[in-house]
């Protein structure tokens, strides 16, 4: 949550003009709120120099563990209720979704190590430093700005190239390998 107001990109999409392709998946930005009011957020920037399928691989393992475990817990239930015992469920859900996810981790490792991730947390039991603030500015700024080219760019009011260059500057700025991008 920035303090500092920045207009966001809002030009209505022209009736003749085709909206420009798919902007790649830049990354992610999550917030969690604990149960005493502790805000953490996570921003993760993929390398701009990785491929299509590598973002789609590094979004398949980032939810591949908490859709295994929701429907895995739902296979788990419709099978003991077919009469299958409990035990032997768990073993064939384990034998199934364990090598996929194996897998998916070990292909998505190289996209995963070279992904910057920033993160800041903010308690709500006391009053947050100046460190905390800077951090969370910052993680909010370089957000909002890879959000704003990515809706500009499926927009029409940038181009591509343009969503290219404030992706590697992002990228850069959080802290990404600059050789990496050049």
């Amino acid at each position: 949550m920035s303090l500092v107001h920045r207009p966001r990109f809002t030009a209505p999409i022209p009736a003749v003009t085709a909206v420009s392709p798919s902007v790649p998946r830049w990354g992610h930005v999550s917030r969690t709120v604990s149960h005493y009011g502790t805000v953490a957020s996570v921003l993760a920037i993929y390398p701009p120099d990785s491929t299509g399928a590598e973002r789609r691989l590094a979004e398949a393992n980032r939810f591949f563990t908490p859709l295994a475990l929701g429907g895995g817990v739902v296979v788990w239930v419709g099978l003991c209720a077919v009469g299958v015992p409990p035990l032997l469920a768990t073993l064939a859900l384990t034998a199934v979704l364990l090598p996929v996810g194996f897998s998916l981790s070990r292909r998505a490792r190289d996209i995963r190590q070279r992904t910057v991730t920033l993160a800041a947390s903010r308690s709500g039991l006391h009053e947050e430093s100046a460190q905390e603030r800077s951090q969370q500015r910052r993680l909010d700024t370089i957000a909002e700005a890879l959000q704003d080219a990515a809706y500009a760019c499926r927009q029409g009011v940038i181009s591509r190239q343009e969503f290219d260059r404030a992706w590697r500057a992002a990228y850069v700025h959080a802290g990404g390998n600059t050789s990496a991008v050049s």
